[in-house]
């Protein structure tokens, strides 16, 4: 925690300390509950592009790299969520990470979490863009593109719905992966 508050600041600490003491309060929680307030918690971070926050077209950060800057986009904002709700006991299987064309926003190209409450249910979509959770039906402004874990790919036929197709065809798999790691060091 010291590291990580001389590195970037007092705010980042109280993120950070927000972030457990949250995670601490949903662990008995039920998965709804778990969805709803870690989509909240995530969302009050300022969004700003890749080129703003990090200097590069494209940066995919950790979540404490998130947390510790106080803004990212929309990767920054899926990533954090898919692991903290993992790292709650959430079923890795109900998760995703989906790109979509984000459709009448600045960028379209865009990713959300795709949660499937039940199997074979209509997913509900952890955006930022749209902090409502709403089921993907009702997401016209997104059009699904594929969805991915670190140990699956789908690419999407229409929402809701997708066709597993081989994982080694993606090149953010290495990416999630590599921000994976973050899961196992807590």
């Amino acid at each position: 925690m010291n590291a990580f508050k001389s590195r970037y600041g007092m705010q980042a600490d109280k993120r950070l300390t927000g972030l457990l003491n949250l995670m601490n309060e949903l662990v008995s929680s039920d998965e709804d509950t778990k969805i709803i307030e870690v989509n909240k918690f995530f969302n009050q971070i300022e969004y700003r592009s890749d080129a703003l926050a990090w200097g590069k077209s494209d940066y995919w950060a950790s979540r404490l790299e998130f947390l510790g800057k106080g803004m990212g986009d929309c990767e920054d904002y899926a990533v954090a969520k898919f692991l903290t709700l993992i790292q709650l006991g959430v079923p890795q299987e109900k998760l995703f990470l989906t790109y979509v064309k984000a459709i009448g926003y600045a960028e379209v190209a865009h990713m959300v979490v795709s949660y499937y409450p039940k199997n074979g249910a209509v997913p509900l979509v952890l955006d930022n863009y749209n902090k409502q959770i709403l089921p993907a039906t009702q997401r016209n402004d997104l059009v699904p593109v594929y969805s991915f874990t670190a140990n699956d790919l789908y690419i999407q036929k229409q929402q809701g719905l997708g066709k597993r197709v081989n994982p080694s065809s993606s090149k953010n798999l290495q990416k999630l992966k590599e921000i994976d790691l973050e899961i196992y060091k807590r």
